[in-house]
């Protein structure tokens, strides 16, 4: 069923990951904070909630972690004094491209022994139904 094919990529990809980004002493979340920082730097807090696929209160305390790791600073809002924006640290800049790298070592990892071609649907097959999905 596909409701469990999608519930097995998410528990075991994300468990592969994090053995993975283990040496870097990060996990998935802190990886996708990162990056997600590196594209928008100076995001707001709230707007990290459905990359992480938590609640308001679990990124708050994820983001207060990654900030006593010295991977981020957050800053008050100038516009809203109420919101705290997030920006990666020196600590964090220097981690990215070995992010990248061990991102693109789970994937090549995760499409073993798929063709090119096989891939190619998959990321067109995957995009559609990620379409239809947040099109609700």
């Amino acid at each position: 069923m596909f409701i469990c094919d999608i519930s097995v990529f998410n528990k075991y990809g994300k468990q592969k990951l994090d053995e993975m980004l283990c040496p870097l002493k990060v996990d998935w979340r802190e990886l996708v904070v990162m990056l997600v920082l590196e594209q928008v730097p100076g995001m707001g807090q709230a707007l990290l909630i459905p990359f992480l696929q938590t609640d308001k209160a679990n990124v708050t305390k994820l983001l207060q972690m990654m900030e006593k790791k010295g991977l981020i600073r957050r800053e008050t809002d100038a516009a809203d004094q109420r919101n705290k924006t997030c920006h990666l640290a020196d600590q964090g800049h220097l981690l990215i491209p070995k992010l990248h790298e061990t991102l693109a070592l789970w994937e090549a990892a995760c499409f073993n022994g798929l063709t090119k071609e096989e891939i190619q649907q998959f990321q067109r097959t995957s995009e559609i139904i990620t379409r239809n999905l947040v099109r609700d």
